[in-house]
């Protein structure tokens, strides 16, 4: 309740400045491939002898959309009445008669609107055999005689399904003769509106009544749905409230509106449990609309809406409510993705005064909550995957500052990158979902996208489990069927050792905002004497343990023996197939310290890496009888010192490059 009182109070902002019809305005869609999109206009002409059509277009624009009133269509089974719509069928088939009866039951038959609609449907349409009113062609001399009959006679089903396969014919009828006369491709239209004899019906003011009316549904006063009584969301006493809250969309979701939840089990228990009056739907209906449009991201595969829930009623006006919500959504889209920012820098000079400058903060952060309503949106479904509620603009900026603190430890122990910055897009891509079940696997990824804004633990466990899972799909090439995209090839292996630092990096983020739950214990840091100042800082930072640390050096030394494999001309390093990827008990990990040994003496390397071997060899023995570490966190930090190993190879080579271009 508290979730819609709060998204009504941003629709009423809305609608205190507002065009009613203005705000139920909606964008159109562009499809790919298709630079400019067309409304085409059909003049229905009644001046002359006989009935005529005529068509021409327009480009479309805002300016368009307002002017034609594109609110969009009326979703599952409820009638067809907007005079402006994408699909033809709804025009030459139930739009326009429905439209005839909604203004009957507002009683406005003696308008000059209403005369107008009557006289189309009574010219220009017929009746078919079971009672569905269409468009006949015949009456416009756009097709022969005894067309509707002759197709109704062809098609097939029951007389609903030829009713629908005729009124499909006849719209197929209209777009044969008229896109051919405009030189227009089927997929350049974007959207179909109606006039008479020149006039735009769809701006006549009385249309933008029944438009209101219709999204105000049965809240409308003298609807049958509509009574006396409380409204839920304001809790004001109203002549006209109502329980049918079908014109809503995600918000709906949130109404128990199923009939066993009603008193009695009837349809008009509900007046005793959700009511709410017209003022209340209207704003929640154009919060829905502003926060689809304006609120709306995605991180991954999943979308997600930001909802602001104001702690009081501020005094703002519609402008500065639009500009907060503006900066609100660059500062979640930057969460969301960091790319697109850091792109829109053009440098790295000052990268954190521009963040400061990007995060200061907002007028009404103060007062205000976010809700993140992630989704999964079908064309007859919006299915909600998860809620994170009364989350602080500040959580924002916080895990922002964070992830820039993050990148800039990152670059200091792996060298420059991007990558180490951390967002919701990049722990997408560290956690393995399985395409055909994305309905169940996105739990995975919900799990800790609620962690990170609403501050709940995160297993420490689970993560280790994605990250393996990770590695497995690089190793074996089971890119199909994951929302994981297989690299160019031979770039498997670096691409898996990037993402093995990254998901350090989360791990170091994570702890650091104490939402890791489990794990190595911080205490007892191993001795490191005998290591090298980088590995010693990488080890210190990511707060390994000496099991963790012997398991790191024991996948360096690999990555030694994988370099030597390589220069052998294997491309699959056989060092890499001693790793179990579904997990490897203590007893593996000593058969496997064991095989290290001995091909660094077949490769000759054991000089050079003998006293890493024996600092790996002691921490091992160290732990030997009480080994603490899980097969997958055995496998986990094996690879984090191959991935590390990797990277440092890399960072050399670019340094020694960069040196000598300095000294040329």
């Amino acid at each position: 309740m508290i979730l819609l009182e709060a998204v009504a109070l941003v629709g009423k902002t809305l609608a205190r400045d507002g065009d009613p019809i203005e705000d139920l305005v909606l964008p159109l869609p562009k499809p790919p491939r298709v630079d400019k999109q067309y409304l085409v206009r059909l003049n229905f002409l009644t001046a002359g002898t006989k009935p005529e059509l005529s068509a021409d277009l327009v480009e479309i624009d805002p300016a368009v959309l307002s002017r034609y009133r594109w609110v969009g269509n009326n979703v599952g089974n409820r009638p067809q009445f907007f005079l402006t719509t994408d699909k033809l069928e709804y025009l030459v088939g139930q739009a326009l008669p429905n439209l005839q009866a909604a203004l009957q039951g507002m009683g406005r038959q003696e308008t000059g609107f209403y005369q107008k609609i009557a006289l189309l449907v009574e010219t220009y349409f017929s009746t078919l055999p079971d009672g569905s009113p269409v468009l006949d062609p015949e009456k416009i001399g756009l097709a022969g005689k005894d067309f509707l009959q002759n197709t109704w006679d062809g098609a097939s089903g029951k007389p609903r399904e030829r009713a629908k396969k005729v009124i499909q014919a006849v719209a197929g009828e209209l777009k044969r003769h008229l896109l051919a006369g405009l030189d227009l491709k089927v997929p350049q239209v974007g959207l179909w509106s109606v006039l008479l004899d020149g006039e735009v019906l769809a701006a006549d003011p009385s249309y933008a009544e029944v438009v209101v009316q219709s999204k105000e549904g049965a809240a409308a006063k003298g609807s049958k749905k509509s009574v006396p009584g409380v409204c839920s969301v304001c809790g004001l006493e109203k002549s006209s409230v109502t329980f049918d809250l079908s014109g809503l969309d995600f918000l709906k979701y949130y109404i128990t509106d199923k009939i066993g939840f009603a008193s009695g089990v009837s349809e008009e228990g509900f007046t005793r449990t959700f009511l709410i009056c017209p003022g209340c739907l209207r704003a929640l209906l154009l919060a829905e609309k502003y926060a689809r449009q304006h609120l709306g991201l995605r991180a991954g595969p999943v979308n997600f809406l930001v909802l602001p829930s104001f702690l009081i009623e501020p005094e703002i006006s519609r402008a500065d409510l639009e500009a907060w919500a503006a900066k609100l959504r660059a500062r979640v889209g930057a969460l969301s993705s960091l790319a697109g920012w850091l792109e829109s820098l053009g440098g790295r000079g000052g990268l954190e005064n521009e963040l400061e400058d990007f995060l200061e903060e907002l007028p009404y952060d103060n007062l205000a909550l976010l809700n993140f309503l992630f989704y999964q949106k079908s064309q007859s479904e919006f299915r909600v995957l998860a809620l994170v509620k009364d989350v602080a603009p500040s959580r924002i900026a916080h895990l922002l500052r964070h992830s820039y603190r993050v990148a800039t430890k990152g670059e200091a122990l792996l060298g420059a990158d991007r990558a180490w910055w951390l967002d919701l897009t990049r722990i997408y891509r560290l956690i393995p979902i399985s395409e055909g079940r994305r309905g169940v696997e996105h739990k995975k990824l919900l799990y800790i996208y609620e962690a990170l804004l609403g501050q709940r633990p995160v297993s420490y466990h689970f993560l280790v489990e994605q990250f393996v899972a990770l590695a497995a799909i690089y190793h074996t090439g089971g890119f199909a069927g994951t929302n994981i995209h297989p690299p160019a090839p031979g770039y498997e292996e670096l691409e898996m050792g990037h993402h093995m630092l990254q998901a350090n990096l989360l791990l170091m983020f994570l702890r650091e905002e104490q939402l890791l739950e489990g794990g190595m214990s911080l205490s007892g840091s191993p001795e490191l004497e005998g290591l090298n100042k980088a590995v010693q800082d990488y080890l210190r930072e990511m707060k390994y343990g000496e099991p963790a640390t012997a398991l790191f050096l024991l996948g360096y030394l690999m990555n030694q023996i994988g370099r030597k494999q390589a220069e052998a001309g294997y491309k699959q390093k056989p060092v890499l197939e001693k790793i179990n990827y579904a997990g490897m008990l203590w007893g593996k990990v000593v058969q496997l310290s064991n095989i290290v040994f001995n091909q660094l003496r077949q490769y000759d390397i054991l000089r050079y890496n003998e006293g890493l071997f024996a600092i790996m060899k002691r921490l091992l023995d160290a732990h030997r009888r009480d080994w603490p570490l899980s097969p997958q966190e055995n496998v986990f930090y094996i690879l984090s010192g191959y991935a590390y190993a990797t990277r440092a190879a890399i960072r050399a080579k670019e340094e020694s490059e960069n040196s000598e271009i300095a000294s040329e």
